[in-house]
């Protein structure tokens, strides 16, 4: 049998090995099975439009200065550069994988020279080649040139489906990365908007504090006159100048409150502390959001920490199934093709200079089996986690959709009661003022009106402001709209 004829026979044999353990195993792409999909209710709450998940952040919030500045955190916030970075990252795993599936070819080129001592065994064998019967043009020189050129490969053929398997968790885990950057993304937006509202918000308690010692201080003024008069006592006075000193001291922490939200709005957008312009309480607060009950809860799946989870389930069944594949042979090829001569003129004579060779291994692992059934293992309980974490993210979502869906409407609601609420206070701190003018009422009645309204109006700040930032947090948990 000739050397060639071997070679065939033997890589006829390791192919048909091959197939048949193919067969035998199976090598299935990994997919969510039945039994690991979480079945939620068609719908959160109620039939609606689901208009609102896929929806652009630029068409969500309505304020034109809302959409600069997120525009300006997307391009310079430091944390979700930060997480694009990871995601180029991941995309080099990819490539490092679908590596792996290809042939590792390498182009060589060398030139050297070594001489041989004439007492050596080269030396001497050399000596002895360069026979006067032997072509003068192929006696070994001394000292002896060696020039090389040439291209090699090695190749791990992937005839069990392992590096495949290896290659579909990169591109899940990349995928997963691609996940993240949108939930950082959508988080972004969501901080962005809530710190621009937190800050329309302190202006208007600002505001509201302002007009509160206006009126405060015509009161001690009043009573000043009349304590003058001898129709109310000091006691009556020092109660209206005690209560501006705390409305002022109230305003005066607002006021401190207003400079650190703009500092951190400004970090925010990865800029230094600067004047942030905003739009007035009013137009705010007559803010309408796109927001609609019912949503389908199978939009859970563009949620990307959902769709994280999933991708990360995706992953660790491919891991699984390369551990398993780790414990078959490895059928690993190699050679290489060139010219070779130690005479630069003959360096690229063909087929004189030409050299190649070719070979074939088969490897597998028998004291190493303890350590793959470990991995294995591993992989196994890894895949285990995942899917138990894929269920939790999913159901956690799902409850976190429906109370703040519950939360918009309850507190849509509350705005409403509020408002009349704040009228009715208003209209109290009108009537005490004049029955106090016209001796009808005591400063008591006057402080307990004017507080109540102060404290009605604040909590009516704090409820419109509330509102708008639980739309942004809703618009956020949808998944975050389109780009």
């Amino acid at each position: 049998m000739t050397m060639k004829t071997m070679k065939r026979s033997i890589l006829s044999v390791l192919y048909i090995v091959s197939a048949t353990l193919m067969v035998m195993t199976g090598c299935k792409a990994p997919a969510l099975t039945a039994d690991e999909k979480l079945t939620l209710p068609d719908t959160y709450l109620q039939a609606g439009d689901s208009g609102m998940a896929r929806m652009s952040w630029r068409d969500f919030f309505p304020d034109e200065l809302l959409r600069a500045y997120i525009d300006t955190a997307l391009a310079n916030n430091h944390s979700f550069l930060q997480t694009v970075e990871h995601v180029s990252m991941a995309r080099s795993q990819v490539r490092l994988g679908t590596g792996a599936l290809l042939p590792d070819v390498s182009l060589g080129l060398g030139v050297g020279v070594q001489r041989f001592g004439d007492y050596t065994m080269d030396g001497v064998g050399n000596s002895t080649t360069n026979t006067p019967d032997l072509d003068r043009e192929k006696h070994i020189p001394s000292p002896y040139r060696d020039f090389n050129v040439g291209i090699s490969f090695q190749w791990e053929a992937d005839i069990w489906g392992k590096l495949t398997h290896k290659k579909r968790a990169a591109v899940s885990r990349w995928l997963k990365s691609v996940e993240a950057q949108k939930l950082a993304r959508a988080m972004l937006i969501s901080e962005t908007a809530g710190l621009y509202y937190d800050l329309v918000g302190l202006d208007q308690q600002y505001r509201t504090l302002g007009d509160a010692i206006k009126d405060v201080q015509n009161a001690y003024q009043l009573t000043s006159e009349l304590m003058k008069e001898g129709e109310v006592s000091r006691l009556s006075v020092d109660q209206f100048l005690s209560t501006r000193m705390r409305l002022e001291a109230e305003r005066l922490a607002v006021g401190q409150q207003i400079g650190e939200t703009e500092r951190a709005f400004a970090l925010l957008l990865g800029k230094l502390p600067f004047e942030v312009k905003r739009t007035d309480y009013a137009t705010l607060r007559k803010s309408v959001f796109p927001v609609q009950r019912g949503i389908p809860a199978t939009l859970l799946a563009q949620r990307p920490d959902v769709r994280a989870a999933e991708l990360e389930l995706l992953a660790s069944k491919s891991d699984v199934q390369a551990a398993r594949k780790s414990f078959f042979p490895s059928l690993t090829l190699g050679g290489s093709v060139g010219f070779n001569a130690f005479d630069l003129s003959h360096w690229f004579s063909s087929p004189a200079s030409a050299v190649y060779n070719l070979a074939a291994g088969l490897t597998a692992p028998i004291f190493r089996r303890n350590e793959i059934r470990t991995l294995w293992e591993n992989a196994k309980s890894n895949q285990r986690i995942a899917l138990l974490n894929y269920h939790h993210q999913a159901l956690q979502a799902y409850q976190e959709v429906v109370n703040l869906l519950e939360a918009t409407r309850l507190t849509e609601e509350r705005r409403e009661l509020k408002r009349k609420e704040c009228l009715v206070h208003r209209r109290s701190v009108d009537d005490a003022n004049e029955l106090f003018r016209t001796g009808f009422a005591g400063y008591l009645e006057v402080l307990t009106a004017n507080e109540r309204h102060v404290d009605c109006e604040l909590e009516q700040i704090e409820l419109n402001i509330y509102y708008c930032k639980l739309n942004a947090l809703l618009y956020r948990s949808l998944g975050g709209g389109e780009f």
